[in-house]
């Protein structure tokens, strides 16, 4: 019964979103709101995702996952959550050509659960290979959003740092909802999550006890909160704000604050970064005035947090763990059968290199009356296998002799867009027909930042959307 009402409902949404483009299918999947998301905000966006699929709107699709990732998250289902990310890569949602968008929110998807997990050095490796790509965007949402979490980033080590990234991240907050010129689509979810940002400055000031500093960003952020419905938006007001009301000592007004932060946490938010955070915040506040039972209440419950927490994490841990054994046992497997069919196709070209040679002299021997021109190895080609060994070992002198070899190249290719030597490096790897996956072996980097790179070029040389990267370079000195 329940399946039969799916397939109704999905039916339904088919014909609702039918002729929908794939920018208005993805206006949609923002629209849908993430502070009280649960099962069924899950259940529409799958059917939205069946729909983008119908059409081939692999990016509607890929942010589609994500924010199933980012509901389950929020769920503390962490082991759902990196399956949905893990998704968009298994499934090739991201080429040369996908939007940076989807590239932006997987890293900051990964970013936000690796530290979750307490995996703090691989965190910090995802925001850091989006920072620069998003600040050139001059997209007000993703600077401010990037800048919001490097200043995460610095919160324990260094609070100059921090404070430094959240006064950016306050500042393109202002300009993205300024909107002006109407460069952004203003929708709930990412309003909210504007707003956010007087009350984490707030907050910040509050721990570099520059209180009087701290009082203007907090009542700021108590005053926006009122703007927007939103369940997330009130929690983080809350939170800072009751840190702040306890720390100038103010108990009736940092209790009532902190009070909404734990009933939203308790009842939205399942992630134990919320409940701990408020945890913590009440547990200063007990004993700041010795209420030694609430103490005691909220130190069980914050033990509690913790133990669930580390027990899921050993789980989604032991799970990551056996599907790299699984992955790896693939690889190996996949290994032994690429051998064995190299080594076939090896012998089978030996043999017709072999049959080729003996037939072609036989042919030469009965017309040795006719021509005789003795053969020479051809200096270029000489050059060219040197010219692909110095690729392949990345060697420093591989752009020399390339520019040795083809002469014009470099000068064609400047004269479309002014690019760095390491970028008209990596547009040689191009032209000389490396696959993605070759130049990331070969350049001792991911795939990923391949892709990238690749990305990067299409929008600098202008190469159509249409037009594989390849065609246009192997059309570069024609």
């Amino acid at each position: 019964m329940i399946k039969k009402i799916f397939f109704l409902f999905f039916l339904i949404s088919s014909f609702f979103y039918a002729q929908q483009t794939e920018q208005e299918m993805k206006n949609i999947l923002f629209d849908i709101d993430f502070s009280g998301a649960g099962p069924k905000e899950i259940e529409k966006i799958d059917s939205l995702i069946a729909v983008c699929k119908k059409d081939s709107y692999n990016d509607c699709v890929a942010l589609g996952y994500l924010k199933i990732a980012n509901i389950y998250d929020k769920m503390n289902d962490t082991k759902k959550s990196f399956y949905y990310i893990n998704k968009v890569e298994n499934e090739n949602l991201m080429n040369s050509d996908t939007d940076f968008e989807v590239i932006f929110y997987v890293h900051l998807q990964k970013s936000f659960l690796y530290r979750k997990l307490g995996e703090r050095v691989a965190s910090f490796k995802e925001l850091d290979e989006i920072y620069d790509k998003a600040m050139k965007t001059g997209n007000a949402y993703f600077i401010y959003l990037i800048n919001r979490q490097y200043a995460d980033k610095y919160i324990e080590t260094d609070s100059k740092l921090s404070l430094k990234y959240s006064k950016i991240a306050y500042k393109f907050s202002k300009i993205y909802r300024e909107n002006k010129g109407n460069h952004y689509r203003i929708d709930k979810n990412r309003l909210s999550n504007s707003y956010k940002t007087s009350a984490y400055l707030g907050g910040i000031y509050t721990d570099l006890n520059k209180l009087d500093s701290a009082r203007i960003y907090i009542e700021e952020a108590i005053h926006n909160e009122k703007k927007v419905d939103d369940i997330s938006l009130k929690y983080i007001t809350s939170l800072y704000a009751g840190r702040y009301f306890r720390v100038i000592k103010n108990v009736e007004q940092a209790q009532y604050y902190l009070w909404i932060a734990k009933n939203i946490a308790k009842n939205y938010f399942k992630s134990e970064n919320y409940q701990i955070a408020v945890g913590d915040e009440l547990n200063a506040l007990y004993e700041s005035i010795g209420q030694k039972d609430s103490i005691g209440y909220y130190s069980n419950w914050l033990v509690g947090i913790e133990k669930v927490n580390r027990e899921q994490n050993q789980t989604l841990n032991d799970a990551v763990d056996k599907q790299n054994e699984l992955e790896n046992s693939n690889r190996k497997k996949e290994t032994k059968k690429l051998f064995f069919i190299l080594s076939l196709s090896i012998a089978a070209c030996l043999l017709f290199i072999f049959l080729f040679l003996y037939y072609y002299r036989k042919h030469k021997s009965k017309n040795l009356d006719k021509i005789d021109i003795p053969h020479q190895p051809s200096v270029d080609e000489s050059a060219f296998k040197e010219l692909i060994q110095l690729a392949k070992e990345n060697n420093p002198e591989f752009l020399t002799r390339f520019n040795e070899y083809y002469p014009h190249f470099s000068e064609e290719l400047l004269k479309v867009f002014p690019l760095k030597i390491s970028e008209i490096r990596f547009c040689a790897y191009i032209y000389l027909n490396f696959s993605t996956k070759e130049i990331a072996e070969y350049t001792f980097t991911s795939v990923r930042t391949v892709q990238t790179k690749k990305y990067n070029l299409r929008k600098k040389l202008n190469i159509p959307g249409d037009m594989d990267i390849y065609v246009w370079f192997s059309k570069l000195l024609k």
